[in-house]
Parts: C-alpha cells; structure tokens; sequence
C-alpha cells in the first residue's frame, strides 16, 4: 500500500485547509511513515491535524533541499519526546541566497532558523550524499548529475561555504525514490537539477525499474518553451502514467502537462490524498 497526502503546497481547494508557498507530504509506505519536507511555516501540522494525520508516527523526515519553504517548517515538528531521524545533504543548512533582476545575491532563502538553537532537532541529522536504502523499498538518491543538454543548474541561486558566496550547483537536493509492485514512484522537492535529469538518474540506479508515478515540485514556471515541451516530451517517452506537478512547477506548466498528458496529470493540492 503506498499513500500520499499532500500537506503544504502553494494552492488549495478544500474548507479548513491551509496553503502557503512550500511543499510538504505525508507518506505511507506499508507500515513506514515518512514527512517528505515541512513547507515553510507549521501550516503542515494544521493541515495534518485536519486530514485526521498524526505526525507522531512519523519514522523519518527527508529534507529535499536547504529552501526556507521546505524546511523552515521543520521547528514546527510536534515534539512528543522523541523525534524522528531527520535525511537530508550536509550543505542544506548552509547559508543560501538569491539574486532578482541583478547579478547580486541579496535575499536569504536558505533556513529561516539557527542551527545551532535546536540541538534537539540537529542532533537527529543523517546527512546523505547519496543512493541510500532506508527501509524496504525506500530510497533518497543525492547529487543527482545532470545528464541533458537542455537541462542545467538554474541561475541566480547562490551558497555561503567557510564566509564566501559561490554559485550553488543544487547539490543538496535529494529525492525519494518509492519502490510498490516491482515499479518506481518518484518524489521531488523543487527539481532544481532538472525534471529529467532526476528521472534519468532514477533509471540509472533502478535499471531494471519503470517508473509509475513523479510527484514533485519541477521550477518550470520561466523555463524555455522549447525545455518545457521537452520535459512533457520524455515524460510521455517514459511512459510515467500518473504525474502531480506541485508547489514551483508553475501554472502555465501545469496546464501544458494538463493538455497533452490528460488524464495521466492529476492537479491536486493542499488537502488532497492518491492511494496507489
């Protein structure tokens, strides 16, 4: 049994539900419980109180990548005196920056708290840096290469290491790779190294694997037309028969993934659950 609920994104539909620019899902995978990001405030906690989800149970928490709106929330975690291993990349807690409209970096989007002022959460770290087994059937895979031509590091996104600013090449991001009845369901915080990169190295490391599902985040709201037909393109090329674009992909994207993969792309948002 494999259940996703998707507890913080950036639209919603649903009386008493919350949404707030950020990404956070529930995930039920036979008896494991996994929190795949926090969004950026505790919105996720009140969203999971009203889906009737008790955090509690929660067996690991996976941090896609070091972005205030998928780990700011994580202070929030209801403390019940034991608090679960959190997975994430060594540099998701460094200093993170963006440059808008100028080649300066200016705003801080990187944690929105101080490491070192939640040692009971710090000390739950495992940082990860690459393809790690969790449990049966769940992997994260990290420092995912790019491997596309039309694909690369986004620009103007900017990593503080030792008191100096250098480009960031997204190296923290992670996903979670589920694996339900012998196929592959993907899971992506923002895609910051590439929709198809990421699926490309999912196949690498599961070649004997089709993938069934990509649930992710996928930064397509100002690429090229020509990226995102080609995006669209590979996934009908995969055959990936179910695709939930979420929280950055962009209302635009959303409604061309809409338009040519129909029913295979589900539009859903905060408050929403798929059983698969």
């Amino acid at each position: 049994m494999l259940k996703v609920h998707i507890l913080t994104d950036d639209r919603v539909r649903k009386r008493g539900i919350l949404a707030e620019h950020g990404l956070s899902l529930w995930i039920e995978k036979d008896d494991k419980r996994i929190l795949f990001d926090t969004g950026q405030s505790s919105v996720f906690c009140h969203n999971a109180n009203a889906m009737g989800i008790d955090l509690g149970q929660t067996e690991y928490i996976i941090l896609s990548h070091g972005h205030y709106d998928h780990c700011g929330g994580l202070v929030y975690f209801p403390w019940t005196g034991k608090f679960p291993k959190i997975f994430a990349h060594p540099e998701a807690f460094l200093k993170k920056y963006s440059a808008i409209d100028s080649n300066e970096p200016h705003k801080e989007i990187g944690l929105p708290w101080n490491p070192a002022d939640y040692g009971n959460i710090m000390e739950k770290v495992v940082y990860n840096n690459k393809h790690t087994r969790l449990a049966e059937g769940i992997s994260i895979c990290g420092e995912i290469p790019s491997s596309t031509d039309f694909e690369g590091i986004p620009k103007g996104f900017y990593i503080e290491k030792e008191g100096k600013l250098s480009r960031d090449m997204m190296l923290d991001e992670q996903m979670l790779v589920v694996e339900q009845g012998g196929k592959l369901f993907v899971f992506l915080g923002c895609s910051h190294p590439g929709v198809v990169n990421s699926l490309k190295y999912t196949l690498k490391l599961f070649p004997d694997k089709e993938i069934h599902a990509l649930v992710a985040g996928m930064h397509l709201e100002n690429v090229s037309t020509l990226r995102l037909q080609m995006t669209i393109q590979y996934i009908l090329d995969m055959d990936i028969q179910k695709v939930i674009p979420l929280h950055c992909t962009g209302l635009g994207a959303m409604c061309e993934m809409k338009r040519f993969l129909g029913d295979r792309c589900l539009t859903l948002c905060a408050g929403d659950t798929i059983e698969f």
